[in-house]
């Protein structure tokens, strides 16, 4: 299955300039077979989601951007916390050790080498010293690039993966029209649930699979 792991409504996350409908006609129309909502810090209420998802007549797969410690961390799957009282990775991680949950690093070095970084003087670690970083081995998979990220961004990141291997993404991470399924991911399927989603991350089984022509 073809799946954009990463994408965020208005006016559910305030950083968004799109509404549900507009990110499901452009995943529609670029093919995928299913995308994830994972708004920032907050949840879809109830069956909200799956009525939606009728509604379109399009696979929604819920999920969450929480923020951490080290920054925003995709969690797909159960969390034992109220979201608003926040996680820190160690504690995550703990957590879903015990449970089915799957974690994947979002735009893993927008803090070192992102654009704000570099603007901000900073120079971008080596590919070791990225892959050193707890959350590297910490979370399930790592998110390789999106639209979001620069093309630096996405540089460092494969070569942090030929260091230390892990599993790797590609995803949206849409905030405004058009831009569902710019990057995808391969999925082992078939994927009717978070907890389908979670169990493929989990053990491997996906692969960035688009990238913008």
């Amino acid at each position: 299955m073809l799946i954009d792991l990463h994408a965020h409504t208005a006016p559910r996350s305030n950083c968004s300039r799109t509404t549900l409908e507009e990110l499901v006609e452009t995943a529609r129309s670029n093919g995928l077979d299913a995308l994830c909502i994972t708004e920032h810090d907050v949840r879809w209420p109830g069956t909200e989601l799956e009525d939606a998802s009728r509604l379109l007549g399009f696979p929604l797969i819920p999920g969450v951007e929480l923020t951490t410690d080290v920054g925003h961390v995709l969690v797909f799957g159960p969390l034992r916390k109220p979201l608003w009282l926040g996680y820190k990775l160690e504690e995550l991680v703990e957590e879903c050790e015990r449970s089915d949950t799957a974690l994947v690093l979002p735009h893993p070095v927008r803090r070192l080498a992102g654009e704000r970084a570099i603007k901000g003087g900073r120079v971008p670690p080596l590919p070791a010293e990225v892959a050193a970083l707890p959350q590297w081995e910490a979370v399930h998979a790592i998110e390789v690039a999106s639209t979001q990220t620069t093309t630096l961004e996405h540089t460092l990141t494969a070569a942090a993966l030929a260091v230390v291997h892990r599993p790797a993404v590609a995803s949206s991470d849409a905030h405004g029209p058009g831009l569902a399924g710019a990057y995808a991911t391969e999925v082992d399927g078939p994927i009717h649930t978070a907890e389908d989603l979670a169990a493929q991350i989990r053990a491997g089984h996906v692969r960035p699979a688009r990238h913008p022509v």
